[in-house]
């Protein structure tokens, strides 16, 4: 057998790959209104053409890649740390961020229903963060089914005059002051309550790099 390898086989023999065998974890995922993707707990930005549609991610430990449907590759991006954004400036500088305009606009819109220091905040912690705070901003609004519309506004207070725009701070607010269980109800009218025309007007700046 070695005088066969030795005079047959090892001349047939190709050098070996310089590069490991790829290996890669592959899932669907839904864009969010805020055009991104969630990986391994990471976010990832995509064309806004795709907000709301289904993709394909495709990642290893350093590189994250997303393909539409028909397996077209529309991203790529560097891994980031579990809970970190990766947004390319090309997939929200354009004038189709429509969707994504609209998305965090209602969500503003619903926000400012729950209190003017709530909005005040809202309004806050999406000028600082940008499109990420949509996330953000769906989760404020989780709050409504677990506590009072007094309490949320009363923590968003407090975090407002100390420029803290983290939900985690709102929370250890709220639960500082005790919990109490309660149907919610919407304010439907108060002076600080903006309209849906103005908040998209709002974000349309902040995204697109206006005042």
């Amino acid at each position: 057998m070695g005088k066969l390898f030795e005079s047959v086989e090892r001349a047939a023999l190709q050098p070996l790959p310089r590069e490991r065998f790829p290996f890669y974890h592959e899932a669907r995922r839904v864009v969010s209104r805020d055009g991104h993707i969630e990986v391994a707990k990471s976010f990832y930005s995509v064309p806004p053409e795709y907000v709301t549609w289904e993709v394909w991610s495709r990642w290893d430990s350093r590189m994250v890649r997303v393909f539409n449907q028909k397996w077209e590759q529309i991203a790529v991006h560097a891994r980031v740390e579990p809970g970190k954004f990766s947004t390319l400036n090309a997939h929200i500088a354009s004038e189709k961020i429509s969707g994504v305009e609209r998305g965090i606009a209602y969500l503003l819109e619903k926000a400012g229903k729950i209190g003017p220091h709530t909005a005040s905040w809202a309004n806050g912690m999406v000028a600082e963060r940008g499109v990420q705070g949509s996330r953000v901003l769906q989760g404020l609004l989780s709050l409504t089914g677990k506590y009072e519309c007094q309490q949320i506004e009363a923590a968003c207070e407090v975090a407002w005059s100390h420029k803290s725009f983290r939900l985690r701070s709102i929370k250890k607010l709220i639960e500082h002051h005790g919990q109490r269980q309660s149907t919610f109800e919407f304010l439907q009218e108060h002076p600080l309550i903006r309209s849906t025309e103005v908040y998209a007007q709002f974000v349309h700046n902040l995204i697109q790099g206006g005042v």
